[in-house]
């Protein structure tokens, strides 16, 4: 298949010829996959390596962070934070959020017997974060009734402040939250008749359409109190009690549908006008009497009329033991079914009953918890705490804190002052400096090994056997060759127990990293054998025999290591170690030699 999408500007179809060469062409499914199916997703390999850090930490010009920035991995990011404006927005909620904290602190003085109202908000904030871990615990475990809390009567208090008007305000579940039976997750939300405090003033909106009686988003009263039909969240639920009463939701709760039928109580029932049609009856002469009504029948109150002036005396009764204290909450652990909990799960279901029922008696030392005008203040700090929350966020979003890889730098970096590469204040110091000189492989192994001596007892043929390890990335069966000198075993004895220990501190700093693991991929000892006999001027052909490994390979190793030799040498260089520095130079005459260093056919 060849052809080409068109030029862009000019063209908008682009050709494409498939030449289906056999008797047969190729299967449907393989042709529509190719033509029309989706295209190979870009991931970024863009990784940070200790020498990019020690590298851009020296100049000026560029900064770690900013490289990251200029990344594939965070090209959508970083786009979508300049198309969504968010520096502007940050900027008008910072001005905003001032303004806010100006008038929180000058309206101290109104705030007599809720001076505590932010700690209060803080532990309330806290309390409705671990029932709703708790309520979604139970509900993917046993049920979209939570274990029988959130059953039809049961009585929870409920927190909104500023989409409903609720603060601790009781309510009574006529309806559980439906769950979905794929993800577990709650599809619905449970719908509860809440009780409104007696310090909230509902302003009624003449332009919007009333909501029918019994319904979502219906506000009635009874004996002046308001009360409000509406869906209640898992994260506005404050605790659940163990008061539950027995109730009819079928008489408390209507829910219309697009399909012209009435939901009530979760129950349906049609009510399409032809099939709520009364049947045809004869008609019978009732002789005047049929507009007459009962002795003691009118101006009777309708089930519903006496179901609802029930629910709203028991939230009453509700709202008054919670101002003295005596609302049990409903421990969630004794709502997990046998067995359905079990090891971790069942601890942490256990500490969330705890911290629910320990939070809520702390919420009950708090004066703001008992105050008459406890709705406005409490909206009031809501309102700064949840712009203060979205600020924060939009800082974080903005700041090199948000970037995919900066996690990973600032461990990298951790350990690079762990081992004295860099100093308090990022300055590279002199084995940083060396590490800057290494490209071809592990820079921090080679560099301990500089600064540990390693190399200086060993002769330039076994120096070029040994750092061969570092180069060679393939499997062989044989490890160690044994015909090699004493020196040289001890030699790459000691390079592996750089590579764990190397490993070892990453692990330690927060880096994924098993040490076992860093040191078989960093050193590859399988041409060691080779590389030594090789610098010892044998013919290719016969270090050829000495492993299974292609001969590509091995020209590719011993290529790759005359650059190595060179990047040692400068380390050698930069520390001061003119013996070392003369070694490399003759490591690297050594090997360079014969058909490896050819000039290529395909270049000359």
């Amino acid at each position: 298949m060849a052809g080409r999408a068109g030029r862009r500007g000019l063209d908008k179809v682009g050709t494409v010829i498939m030449c289906c060469f056999g008797e047969e062409p190729p299967p449907q499914l393989m042709l529509r996959n190719m033509l029309t199916g989706s295209s190979t997703r870009l991931s970024s390999q863009f990784r940070l390596t200790y020498n990019m850090i020690l590298n851009l930490l020296r100049v000026e010009d560029m900064t770690v962070e900013g490289m990251i920035k200029r990344s594939f991995s965070e090209f959508a990011t970083q786009r979508a934070l300049t198309t969504n404006e968010y520096p502007k927005l940050l900027k008008r909620g910072t001005k905003a959020l001032a303004k806010l904290e100006e008038e929180f602190v000058r309206d101290a003085d109104i705030r007599i017997g809720a001076e505590d109202i932010s700690h209060y908000y803080a532990l309330s904030f806290k309390l409705l974060s671990s029932t709703s871990e708790g309520l979604n615990c139970l509900l993917s475990a046993v049920g979209n009734t939570a274990g029988g809390s959130l059953v039809p009567g049961r009585i929870v208090l409920v927190t909104s402040a500023r989409k409903k008007g609720l603060v601790r305000s009781p309510a009574i579940v006529v309806q559980p939250p439906q769950i979905s039976s794929t993800t577990k997750a709650v599809s619905s939300p449970a719908v509860c008749i809440a009780l409104f405090p007696n310090s909230y003033d509902h302003v009624i909106d003449d332009n919007k359409p009333k909501p029918k009686e019994f319904h979502l988003n219906y506000i009635g009263t009874y004996k002046n109190r308001k009360y409000l039909y509406t869906h209640v969240e898992l994260d506005e639920i404050l605790f659940i009690s163990q008061i539950k009463h027995k109730i009819d939701p079928r008489t408390l709760y209507k829910q219309e549908s697009s399909l012209g039928r009435a939901h009530v109580g979760g129950a349906s029932r049609v009510t399409n006008s032809f099939f709520s049609a009364k049947p045809m009856t004869r008609q019978v002469d009732d002789f005047g009497f049929g507009n007459l009504k009962a002795r003691g029948k009118e101006g009777s109150r309708t089930v519903e009329d006496q179901s609802i002036e029930k629910v709203i005396s028991l939230l009453v009764e509700a709202e008054a033991m919670e101002d003295s204290c005596s609302l049990d909450v409903l421990p969630l652990k004794e709502c997990s079914k046998g067995g359905a909990f079990q090891g971790d799960d069942a601890f942490r279901l256990g500490d969330l009953s705890n911290q629910i029922i320990n939070f809520a008696a702390e919420l009950r030392t708090y004066k703001s918890h008992f105050h008459p005008n406890l709705l406005k203040h409490y909206t009031a700090v809501e309102k700064k705490e949840s712009l203060s929350a979205t600020v924060t966020a939009l800082r974080h979003l903005l700041s090199n804190e948000s970037l995919q890889l900066f996690p990973d730098f600032l461990q990298r970096k951790s350990l690079l002052k762990t081992l004295n590469y860099i100093d308090e204040n990022d300055t590279v110091k002199v084995k940083g400096r060396v590490a800057c000189e290494c490209n071809t492989c592990e820079e921090l192994i080679v560099t301990e090994m500089v600064f540990e001596g390693l190399l200086n007892e060993l002769d330039p043929p076994e120096i070029v056997a040994a750092l061969s390890a570092l180069i060679f990335q393939e499997k062989t069966d044989v490890d160690l060759d044994p015909e090699i000198p004493e020196r040289l075993k001890l030699a790459c004895e000691a390079m592996r127990k750089i590579a764990l220990n190397l490993g070892q501190l990453q692990n330690e700093h927060g880096l994924m990293i098993d040490p076992l693991e860093y040191c078989n991929s960093s050193l590859k000892f399988g041409l060691v054998h080779v590389v030594y006999d090789w610098a010892l001027g044998v013919p290719f052909s016969n270090i050829c025999q000495l492993t299974s490994v292609q001969e590509g390979s091995i020209v590719r190793c011993i290529t790759r290591l005359d650059e190595l030799c060179r990047e040692v040498r400068n380390c050698a260089r930069v520390v001061g170690n003119p013996t070392l520095y003369r070694k490399m130079e003759e490591a690297s005459v050594a090997i360079k030699r014969d058909i490896v260093f050819a000039s290529s056919l395909y270049v000359t």
